[in-house]
């Protein structure tokens, strides 16, 4: 493509504001634009060259052949619209719309209007952005006020768990450079740690509040928070969210549930939310057992290093157990848990009224 034609497409748009590529007829990039380069900055070299190796988003390396099959394809107009992700290492995951569309040259005969596709322009619009304006942080919030109504002991242990497994992740992410680890499980585990017993509102108030022992049986209905909370999450589109209701009682030796997962069958996710509940339950007065201090606690994670809890990930826990003190005394249950019985005993009363108007009629 000449940069005649480049400077007489640019123009033709004439939006200099948009974020936008020119390919020429073999898909090399002849023309990038101001706001594209400062959309992918952090994420590719660019330059011209192939659009595809460019922009080597494994994302477009699944659909690659969907979008060359569009552009070649007359009844799609040859053209093609979609999402695209695309990652770099310490950023998080950007979301773009992006559309191929032809430009087309006079007195070829390749289609119907004896015009011939030649080369293409693709504009790129960032959906990042957009994506955040659902929520799900104030559907979760929902569930969990559900979960606490259930069971006033949790307080904000949910939020606990969520501070605990954040520092944790923070920690492998800058100090180890653990694999899995990125910004974006970052922000993922912050929320869905706090999820981690949302299976509990299907476990009947008789077992969730009984004050002592359960018997084996209800043990047995306990531990299915665990498969019901996975199912509650199961049509979230991140993995981690079942990931961690699932199997955050898994045990590294296998001997957890609800699957006798071990090692590293155990999602990382689930495996650092089992240290985090375990330290924050041990912490916690409940009405079957007195408060462990920050010492006794860490004592007892340690101990089940290799048994209960990934070993490396206990000693990355060692490494900021100050951190998870912090976070309790900064966090800790004061007057949270009386005003949370006293919403659940005004839900009981409300739900106890309509059974008894119900009845009446």
């Amino acid at each position: 493509m000449s940069a005649e034609k480049v400077e007489r497409v640019i123009k033709a748009i004439a939006n200099p504001g948009m974020a936008m590529f020119i390919l020429n007829n073999n898909l090399n990039i002849v023309y990038i634009s101001k706001p594209a380069e400062h959309l992918f900055n952090d994420y590719y070299k660019l330059e011209h060259g192939p659009f595809f190796t460019v922009l080597n988003s494994d994302y477009i390396g699944d659909i690659f052949h969907e979008i060359i099959n569009s552009l070649n394809s007359q009844e799609s107009g040859f053209s093609w619209n979609g999402i695209i992700s695309h990652k770099a290492e310490g950023k998080r995951t950007l979301h773009t719309k992006i559309t191929f569309l032809p430009i087309f040259d006079d007195g070829g005969d390749n289609n119907e209007n004896g015009r011939k596709t030649v080369d293409f322009y693709v504009v790129i619009f960032e959906k990042t952005e957009n994506t955040k304006s659902f929520n799900p942080e104030k559907l979760i919030l929902s569930l969990l006020k559900a979960v606490e109504l259930k069971d006033n002991d949790t307080g904000t242990h949910n939020k606990r768990v969520s501070y605990y497994s954040r520092r944790m992740a923070q920690t492998l992410y800058t100090k180890y450079s653990y694999p899995q680890v990125d910004p974006d499980f970052i922000d993922n585990i912050t929320l869905f740690a706090a999820m981690h017993d949302v299976g509990k509102i299907g476990t009947p108030d008789s077992i969730l509040l009984k004050p002592g022992k359960l018997t084996s049986l209800e043990w047995n209905i306990m531990k299915e928070h665990t498969i019901n909370g996975a199912f509650i999450l199961s049509g979230y589109p991140v993995p981690m969210a079942k990931e961690i209701a699932l199997s955050h009682h898994e045990w590294w030796d296998g001997s957890g549930y609800p699957y006798k997962l071990a090692g590293e069958m155990i999602p990382l996710s689930a495996r650092i939310v089992a240290i985090s509940d375990v330290y924050d339950a041990v912490r916690m007065r409940r009405s079957y057992k007195d408060a462990f201090s920050h010492e006794e606690a860490v004592k007892i994670i340690t101990e089940h290093s290799g048994s209960h809890f990934d070993p490396f990930l206990v000693e990355v826990f060692k490494s900021i157990a100050g951190e998870f003190d912090t976070i309790w005394n900064e966090h800790k249950d004061e007057d949270d848990a009386d005003i949370l019985m006293e919403i659940q005993n005004d839900a009981r009363s409300i739900s106890l009224k309509r059974q008894e108007n119900h009845l009446s009629r």
